[in-house]
């Protein structure tokens, strides 16, 4: 099952579906690790809002690659930002644990590293 929700994850994403990622995650999901700070987003909607934002913004993500395990899902999400003026040209990349409860997602959190995503999740 949680299987089947990692290839749904990854297609929504990748194909940058709103309407696709929408019904995986719960009412009640978060992301971000701090309540309080400004880039939190308390549910489902906030989620969906700052997802429209960032790739509104330019900001191009594909998860690159995912691992399931009892928890939910890690993956590893490559990032291009729109400024063209950065002197980085190669993708960045983060580390993402998208945790599930009854089959959607509930929570995601960023890690430092993919093992560390895999790890909270397994």
């Amino acid at each position: 099952m949680v299987d089947d929700l990692a290839t749904k994850l990854r297609n929504a994403f990748n194909d940058r579906d709103i309407d696709a990622l929408r019904p995986l995650l719960a009412a009640g999901a978060t992301w971000g690790e701090d309540p309080s700070g400004g880039a939190f987003c308390p549910d489902r909607e906030n989620i969906l809002r700052r997802v429209r934002q960032l790739l509104a913004s330019g900001v191009n993500p594909t998860i690159v690659a995912t691992t399931t395990g009892s928890r939910g899902i890690a993956a590893r999400v490559e990032v291009e930002w729109a400024n063209p003026d950065a002197a980085r040209k190669e993708p960045i990349t983060y580390a993402q644990a998208y945790f599930v409860t009854d089959g959607l997602v509930t929570e995601i959190r960023g890690f430092d590293t993919i093992d560390v995503a895999v790890a909270a999740v397994s």
